[in-house]
């Protein structure tokens, strides 16, 4: 019975070894597929984070280059204004300077009477510094084209304003009116200059 009892003892050990390397084996194998989910579930992760992080990069990248090509825009308009505006600042003082001269006054607007039709009333008003020198002249250019004027107020800015007597369109020579034309004509030009790809 004393060998029963050790070969039993002995059985109970092996079986107990072996029901417990069972369950370590069942253990690990458990523990290993937990993990290979665990590290699949963190790769995935990771794999939606870089593509989020590519993403968001991308939108930034994209943006910062729209707010770049905005910002050369508005710089490239400023830029265009101030050269208009030297430009006209420096025309506008040209043109003053010749709509002041009697004989540049005068033969614009023969010229200008050349064009319209004769035997017409019109009104006329000079600019100040002209104003009482010019008017028995322009008063003849218009009599000599078989037209009446009426001279009117003086013009506090060099040139002259004419206007058919009986219409209501206005013909402006004066420095504003030849620098606003001169800028509108620039604008456009200056812009293809300074939009032109290299």
């Amino acid at each position: 019975m004393g060998t029963d009892v050790a070969a039993f003892a002995k059985q109970l050990k092996e079986d107990g070894i072996d029901a417990a390397k069972k369950e370590a084996e069942s253990i690990l194998a458990e523990a290993r597929k937990e993990a290979k989910k665990l590290l699949d579930s963190a790769k995935a992760e990771i794999e939606k984070m870089e593509k989020d992080a590519e993403g968001r990069i991308a939108q930034k990248r994209a943006n910062s280059e729209a707010e770049i090509h905005l910002a050369a825009r508005d710089l490239m308009n400023s830029f265009r204004k101030r050269i208009e505006d030297v430009g006209s600042h420096l025309l506008k003082g040209k043109v003053a300077e010749a709509l002041n001269d009697k004989d540049i006054v005068k033969s614009a607007i023969s010229d200008l009477l050349k064009t319209q039709k004769t035997g017409q009333e019109w009104e006329l008003a000079l600019g100040a510094r002209l104003g009482r020198s010019l008017a028995d002249v322009v008063v003849n250019l218009f009599k000599a084209e078989g037209a009446t004027v009426k001279l009117g107020e003086e013009l506090k800015k060099a040139g002259f304003e004419i206007k058919a007597g009986k219409g209501n369109e206005v013909i402006e020579v004066t420095e504003e009116s030849i620098t606003d034309s001169f800028k509108k004509l620039l604008s456009p030009e200056l812009k293809k200059i300074l939009e032109a790809k290299k």
